[in-house]
């Protein structure tokens, strides 16, 4: 029961915090609907599932290379999303994208996260080794409480009545997708000289 409680609470804490992935999800909802952004949130569950094994398999071990090439994608991609969203509406409206291209985009962006990487590789590795057996009720409670949190989250979001309050949301995003990949980048540029 600790382990799943320890999962839960780190769970909510990162399903929580304010990054890439929840700009995402709540522009996905506001943009498409609650479906677009709870689907969107469930992207831990395909991208740092194999991260996950690959973590506990290597023993907590990730090159610094491999880290500063993430960040430098990561921030290009999440450039590319923010400059796709604050880009002006072409005049006729267009139809919305299928909502499993949240999830395609979350997905993308999730795995392109160097955060994700190092929470895995140097925090959850090791706390998963030292619980053993109860490491798979830590990952059933970290995995439904961010996925969950952003799912409800992402549900507030499309329920928003005002419109006004929909497009600050959308626009807050936008330029938070951009100034976190602005982040990603100058961190993988500057930590280059260090090692």
């Amino acid at each position: 029961m600790e382990a799943l409680l320890l999962g839960a609470a780190l769970g909510l804490s990162a399903g929580l915090s304010p990054g890439p992935l929840l700009a995402l999800v709540l522009r996905e909802a506001v943009r498409k609907g609650a479906h677009a952004g709870m689907l969107a949130a469930t992207a831990p569950l395909l991208s740092d599932s194999w991260v996950v094994a690959l973590a506990w398999w290597a023993g907590g071990a990730l090159p610094a290379a491999a880290l500063r090439a993430l960040q430098l994608l990561g921030g290009l991609y999440l450039l590319r999303l923010g400059y796709a969203g604050l880009r002006p509406a072409p005049s006729a409206p267009a139809a919305p994208a299928p909502a499993a291209e949240s999830l395609r985009a979350a997905v993308v962006m999730n795995l392109t996260n160097p955060h994700m990487y190092l929470f895995w590789f140097l925090v959850g590795a090791p706390l998963l080794q030292r619980l053993g057996t109860g490491a798979w009720w830590f990952l059933l409670g970290f995995f439904l409480s961010i996925v969950g949190s952003k799912a409800v989250l992402a549900w507030l979001a499309a329920r928003m009545h005002r419109s006004a309050a929909q497009q600050l949301l959308v626009r807050l995003g936008d330029l938070a997708l951009l100034g976190l990949g602005l982040y990603l980048i100058a961190t993988a540029w500057t930590s280059r000289g260090s090692t």
